[in-house]
């Protein structure tokens, strides 16, 4: 499917809803501006795991650099539902085992997201980081999302780096734009 092609292969959710055929990479859709990583390592920072064609690299990879937590701070530049996301990482000692998702934080440090239950947590198995499989969310709670960010609070092993490899999101803008209404607020404005 084009999920799985876009996930690197990986098997994709199974399409439920008419949304789902509209689903796709939020690459596009991301503000560069916006991105940014607390507690990486500048090495290996946060673009490696998210922008093309580096996250599509095994050499390159989001690191860690003082402990395993990461806090990981996405903007978009348009609203936007998430539907799933997809972490690889080729490690499994160093690849995340859990990450809670906040939808449209404020302020939020590693103690806010230590401490905050987050719209949705994630526990992530060595097989799913390792294939970069497709992870569906709880969609009806991503569904007018501007900034999103993700806290990787460990790792499987406990080491001091978390590592990963790749950071694909799947959605859809929350207001799809018809091409066929142009015309109509074209013949309007003239």
């Amino acid at each position: 499917t084009a999920m799985a092609e876009l996930a690197g292969g990986a098997a994709a959710p199974a399409a439920e809803t008419k949304a789902s055929s509209e689903i796709k990479d939020l690459l596009p859709l991301l503000d560069k501006r916006g991105l940014e990583c607390l507690n990486q390592d500048s090495k290996h920072p946060i673009t490696h795991a998210v922008e093309e064609p580096l996250r599509n690299d095994d050499a390159v990879f989001l690191s860690s650099d003082c402990d395993a937590q990461l806090l990981i701070n996405i903007r978009f530049q348009q609203s936007v539902k998430i539907h799933s996301i997809s972490i690889k990482a080729l490690s499994a000692d160093n690849a995340p085992k859990s990450i809670k998702i906040f939808s449209d934080p404020i302020n939020l440090g590693f103690d806010e997201a230590e401490e905050r239950q987050g719209t949705q947590a994630i526990d992530l198995s060595p097989e799913q980081v390792a294939d970069g499989a497709v992870i569906p969310l709880k969609f009806v709670k991503f569904q007018s999302v501007t900034s999103l960010a993700l806290f990787v609070g460990e790792n499987h092993s406990g080491a001091d780096k978390t590592v990963i490899h790749s950071l694909r999101l799947f959605g859809c803008p929350r207001d799809q734009c018809n091409m066929k209404d142009w015309d109509k607020v074209k013949k309007t404005g003239d």
